[in-house]
């Protein structure tokens, strides 16, 4: 992790690292993005917030994209663990980390709701930012890979910078985007680029406004190796995985979890 990338993910809470998938690797997760069922939910995220309404809901994966069949499941699979991401998620949440849910993807057309700011507003034990003795500590992050463009305007991902270190929570006009009092920041992100952010910080979705293409998200969550916010994993799910992508599957303990990523 650079010195800009630490000094902008504890400033915001979140950093968007750009070019970390190539054009093919972009594309490639596209067409299997393309050859599996999506389904849309039904819309109510944005709840009563006359803002975020809109007439559908985001499309989901129906199954989880790690067991998809070869060659389907490569590109997600080297998203999980791309060198990049793990050594950022090393600085930020410690080495022996481990995925805690996901991946999962976020898919939006033009008509498509947004959703109500949420995240580090209430006491969490699983979702912090800590700063301690020169270095940061992070409970549960986001890795929310980038497969089409997302430019001013667009929607899709949106946030509070800073609020991930707020004493205060945010006026509920704020968080139904009804009366954002100028502090939300649509974060805009070209395709092959990966979005970190912490999830204390106070996150939300813009409705898509964009009529000529989707927005694609692929969505995978970390945590610190001793602890999990969801319900931890039985197993790995991938049919022949890797050490690494093993490890990533290991259950919460304070100790004695593989560490990847280090020479």
């Amino acid at each position: 992790m650079t010195e800009q990338e630490k000094f902008l993910f504890d400033l915001w809470g979140y950093v968007v690292i750009e070019n970390v998938l190539s054009a093919d690797e972009v594309t490639s997760a596209n067409v299997a993005t393309d050859h599996h069922q999506i389904t849309n939910r039904p819309a109510g995220l944005a709840q009563n917030s006359s803002a975020l309404k809109a007439e559908s809901g985001r499309g989901e994966f129906q199954l989880n994209p790690l067991t998809f069949e070869h060659p389907y499941c490569q590109p997600f699979r080297h998203m999980l663990v791309h060198p990049k991401v793990i050594s950022i998620l090393n600085e930020i949440l410690g080495v022996g980390f481990r995925l805690d849910h996901g991946p999962g993807l976020i898919q939006m057309e033009k008509g498509t709701e947004g959703h109500w700011l949420h995240g580090g507003m209430t006491f969490d034990p699983s979702q912090y930012h800590h700063f301690s003795h020169g270095r940061m500590s992070c409970g549960l992050c986001v890795a929310a890979w980038q497969l089409t463009d997302v430019q001013p305007g667009d929607g899709g991902f949106a946030c509070i910078p800073g609020s991930h270190k707020s004493n205060y929570r945010p006026p509920q006009p704020v968080v139904s985007l009804e009366n954002d009092l100028g502090c939300v920041h649509q974060v805009v992100a070209p395709a092959g680029s990966v979005i970190i952010f912490n999830e204390a910080l106070v996150h939300g979705t813009l409705p898509w406004t964009r009529t000529d293409k989707f927005r694609r998200s692929i969505l995978f969550k970390y945590s610190p190796g001793f602890l999990s916010w969801g319900s931890p994993h039985t197993k790995c799910p991938i049919t022949d995985p890797t050490p690494e992508e093993s490890a990533l599957y290991e259950p919460p303990r304070r100790t004695g979890r593989t560490a990847i990523g280090q020479a």
